[in-house]
């Protein structure tokens, strides 16, 4: 078999593919009707789209529970009973077992009061839970503020892949339609033409796969803020010069007051196992007989209940316990803040090293791309090294770029990761 008949089976394979991916290109060039692309304003900053973010966060039920709770608590500790009074009331009559007019009438109000110390205790308790009810506003900020800075780098990040595609995609345009001019000057084969298009046909489907990416990061966007623009700058912050965590963190500092209540749980549950003091009064009226007059009376009565310190233990056991747990809760979390931090501060001082090196590597390779197509189009070189440069070229172009962009992205990461609120 001659070389002309050798090639072809591939050439028919080349021709199928490409027909193939025409007619998936042709179908699916269009940007879903469903899914039209935000606008982009100028006007929308990053504390415009996190006041509208915090309006739109589900966990500001929480907030709004955690001041019923302080207001709650604070009410308590201005009382001066423990829990709410009581009426007694009892009745005797000896009227259905004899007829000697026997009548008691007894009624009293019973009330239970604060022991020494336990009314401050309150306070205390109050006061947790008017701090919780601060750290928990404080925190759903820095949450949402981290949700923003995440689905702005995800639109940042969306918005270069698609650049690079439609870059990628018209770069092999161009040398497709050079490798046309080639063929029609008898300097190019069939074959060629046909390996350059499934490569420009691959770069359009990579176009639509960019375009699905930012679709899914707008929609995102929408849901998060409920806006139906977007920044058209990119987001950039200076990064803190604060270098450790400090005891005001959000989180941190929601774990601490979660810990202060622990600790007045644990007093409330010791003071309802020693039971309060109870004051009774109250009045009684009375008669022997018919023929005898009504007596009135006036009494108190006080009851002081006595607890052992192993019943004092166990009442105030479970209490004890999830005060152990807020206590590790919090010291996980400020591990994984660390943690979290180090690695940030790591990256960085790696992309700073590291971008200069991609920083030249792209000129190298846009530099040989250049002077590849100059000796494909003077037919110096084969097709496939002209490829192969385009391939480089853009390849490294992206890289360089999505490190700028990491970069960038890392500083808001250490920003949230310290502390730092909009």
């Amino acid at each position: 078999m001659t070389g002309r008949f050798r090639k072809l089976p591939c050439l028919t394979l080349l021709l199928a593919i490409a027909l193939c991916n025409s007619q998936s290109y042709a179908q699916t060039d269009q940007h879903p009707p469903e899914h039209p692309p935000l606008q982009k304003s100028n006007s929308i900053l990053f504390a415009d789209a996190f006041d509208e973010a915090l309006q739109q966060a589900p966990e500001d039920a929480l907030t709004r529970s955690a001041r019923d709770q302080a207001d709650s608590a604070r009410a308590i500790a201005e009382r001066w009973i423990v829990g709410a009074p009581a009426w007694q009331t009892s009745v005797i009559n000896d009227r259905l077992l004899s007829d000697r007019g026997l009548r008691e009438l007894e009624t009293s109000l019973a009330v239970n009061l604060w022991r020494p110390g336990e009314r401050q205790d309150a306070r205390i308790r109050g006061s947790a839970f008017e701090q919780r009810s601060t750290a928990m506003q404080n925190y759903l900020r820095w949450l949402v503020a981290g949700r923003v800075r995440s689905n702005l780098a995800e639109l940042e990040s969306a918005d270069l892949q698609l650049a690079a595609a439609e870059q990628a995609e018209q770069d092999a345009l161009r040398l497709l339609e050079t490798t046309q001019r080639l063929q029609g000057a008898g300097a190019a084969s069939t074959l060629d033409v046909l390996q350059v298009e499934s490569v420009w046909l691959q770069q359009g489907r990579s176009v639509l796969d960019a375009r699905a990416m930012l679709v899914d990061a707008e929609r995102s966007w929408q849901v998060l803020t409920g806006l139906t623009v977007r920044p058209a700058a990119p987001h950039q912050e200076v990064r803190a010069a604060q270098e450790e965590l400090e005891q005001n963190h959000p989180l941190l500092a929601l774990r601490r007051s979660e810990i202060m209540i622990s600790d007045s749980n644990i007093a409330d549950a010791e003071r309802q196992a020693k039971g309060s003091p109870n004051v009774s009064l109250g009045v009684r009226r009375e008669r022997g007989d018919w023929q005898q007059n009504h007596i009135q009376s006036v009494g108190v009565s006080v009851s002081i209940p006595f607890a052992s310190r192993a019943l004092v233990s166990a009442g105030s056991a479970d209490a004890r316990s999830a005060r152990t747990d807020s206590e590790l809760a919090m010291i996980q979390d400020m591990r994984a803040l660390t943690a979290q931090l180090h690695e940030v501060e790591h990256e960085l001082f790696t992309l700073e090293q590291a971008l200069p090196l991609t920083e030249r590597q792209r000129d190298v390779n846009h530099q040989q791309w250049q002077m590849a197509q100059t000796a494909f189009a003077v037919g110096e070189t084969d097709l496939t090294h002209v490829i192969m440069a385009m391939q480089r070229a853009q390849d490294s172009a992206r890289e360089h770029q999505l490190l700028l962009m990491r970069q960038q992205h890392l500083t808001s990461e250490y920003n949230q990761i310290i502390g730092v609120l909009p």
